[in-house]
């Protein structure tokens, strides 16, 4: 087994995390996909607007049970101030170990509000939001991106340092483009080059479809996860 995985003053017992995926990442299969291993599992996306109004529908993304935990509750939305209130909230539940921050959704419905994908496009303001999130609260603050929008203009090595520069604990990186969704090969070679001026953990996500494959790009990319 590789080694745990460290997040702030938390310990993974192992580095193979369950992505957040809408539709999917539900408590039941993140439940199952504790017992079958996963040192850390994640939410679906959760509005930050919904959040901070407490909304029933929004509440539900963020069921989760004892069993499931280490667990990170995932938002998306644009505004600091409504993220230092939906942080609150998620907080409060006493359910989360992390919260983490969608910086990658290239939804259009989502992008169009200025968040997930859009916010690659401005380092600085997914690194105001970090901050805001991890002044605010006692949880450590993660993000989940990918490399750019389009290719030919990556952002990858400003996201970090605005990560990094605002008391981000770790980096969750798509291999990918926005403009790709989820076509195409993962580019885990640029995952790897950002890894290698990081200082804090970076997780790879992308292409990844059997335990083999995992095991493998640990060893080949040096990922953290």
């Amino acid at each position: 087994m590789p080694p745990p995985l460290k997040i702030a003053g938390l310990t993974l017992d192992s580095p193979f995390i369950l992505a957040p995926m809408a539709g999917f990442t539900d408590s039941a299969f993140r439940r199952i996909c504790r017992r079958l291993g996963a040192g850390l599992v994640i939410t679906e996306m959760a509005s930050v607007e919904g959040l901070r109004h407490r909304s029933p529908k929004t509440l539900h993304y963020l069921e989760a049970g004892p069993e499931e935990r280490p667990v990170a509750g995932h938002l998306y939305g644009a505004d600091p101030d409504a993220f230092v209130e939906a942080a609150a909230v998620a907080e409060s539940l006493g359910r989360f170990d992390l919260i983490d921050i969608n910086c990658g959704c290239p939804v259009p419905k989502i992008a169009r509000r200025g968040a997930g994908a859009a916010l690659i496009e401005d380092p600085g303001k997914i690194g105001r939001l970090v901050k805001a999130v991890r002044e605010a609260g006692r949880l450590p603050v993660t993000v989940k991106t990918r490399l750019g929008t389009r290719r030919g203009r990556p952002r990858i090595g400003e996201i970090l340092r605005a990560v990094e520069g605002n008391g981000g604990a770790a980096i969750f990186i798509h291999g990918r483009w926005a403009e790709d969704r989820h076509r195409g090969e993962a580019y885990w070679e640029a995952i790897a080059e950002i890894k290698r001026s990081a200082a804090i953990p970076v997780v790879g996500n992308g292409g990844i479809a059997t335990a083999g494959e995992a095991l493998e790009a640990l060893r080949r990319w040096g990922v953290d996860g």
